[in-house]
């Protein structure tokens, strides 16, 4: 069981430093909130999310794993840290919850445990749709949040009320960490409430030292924003994981970030990164592949010892 608990911390690590960026990356790659008050931003709402989320995603997640001991959980959460971590060193923001069912379809099949295919399919679904629905709702948000601006005619009326939006989406996207990818974790961990708060505040310290890399691959590199298209990508991508969310499917906050920044980039005739943009979707498929095959080899050695 400590070894679960060491490789779920490590998990929560893992998506501090990579995920964060997906939470607040376009505020402070717009220059609205700075690196270490995001930070806090984090911290204290992903503990809120955790606590007070719903465990649909947890469950479904949990559901994955029966037939598996905890040392077998223990590298599940190991394989896909590991995968994550590799991509955070590359600045590439990538989908912990997509590490995390590959690394538990390539566990299953170590262990010749059935996978739910079913489940598995309409995951995967959601991970096309989530993009595409950020975008939507992304430009919508950007459409009647520009009508608004416009009214307002004092510059300091509309820096502050530009500063709080940006704030409430960066705190609404931290909960849903907490609420999305955290439940992750802690459907396998099977975590009290003690266990997801020390979650919580791990993902946190993962945010603080090792996110700044993508963090900027987010905010600034894949394509330029200002406060008002910042917020508008950041509030389209929160809503998309929040409907699924309602429906405990686990998405890809990442995928929804990108899909967000890009449709709200395009819609105003902007740039998007094309490189950037081939490098994420690059990730996105070799994350879980990788996930996978490492907890597929590491099941086998254990039962080899």
């Amino acid at each position: 069981m400590l070894a679960v608990i060491a490789a779920a911390l490590f998990m929560a690590w893992a998506i501090g430093a990579n995920d964060s960026a997906k939470a607040v990356g376009t505020a402070v790659g717009s220059g609205i909130i700075g690196f270490k008050r995001a930070v806090l931003v984090i911290a204290v709402f992903v503990t809120m999310g955790a606590i007070l989320g719903g465990s649909g995603v947890s469950n479904t997640v949990s559901g994955l794993a029966k037939g598996m001991d905890w040392p077998q959980i223990g590298l599940v959460l190991f394989s896909a840290a590991s995968a994550v971590t590799i991509a955070s060193l590359w600045g590439n923001p990538i989908s912990t919850t997509q590490a995390i069912i590959g690394a538990l379809v390539g566990a299953s099949l170590a262990l010749n445990i059935p996978v739910n295919w079913y489940v598995v399919g309409k995951i995967i679904l959601t991970w096309i749709i989530s993009p595409v629905l950020a975008g939507a709702l992304s430009i919508t948000i950007y459409i009647l949040y520009k009508r608004i601006l416009n009214g307002i005619k004092h510059i300091e009326t509309l820096e502050l009320t530009q500063k709080w939006l940006a704030f409430i989406a960066s705190a609404y996207a931290s909960f849903n960490l907490g609420t999305n990818e955290l439940a992750n974790v802690i459907g396998l961990a099977d975590g009290g409430f003690s266990t997801r708060v020390f979650l919580a505040l791990t993902l946190g310290a993962g945010a603080l030292t090792f996110s700044y890399k993508v963090m900027m691959t987010v905010g600034k590199d894949l394509a330029p924003l200002g406060p008002t298209s910042g917020f508008s990508a950041q509030m389209g991508a929160a809503l998309s994981v929040t409907m699924a969310n309602i429906f405990g499917i686990p998405v890809s906050s990442g995928q929804a970030i990108v899909g967000a920044i890009s449709g709200v980039s395009i819609y105003k005739g902007g740039p998007v990164n094309k490189k950037a943009l081939k490098g994420i979707l690059r990730g996105w498929i070799t994350a879980p592949l990788g996930a996978g095959l490492l907890a597929f080899l590491l099941i086998k050695m254990l039962a080899a010892l």
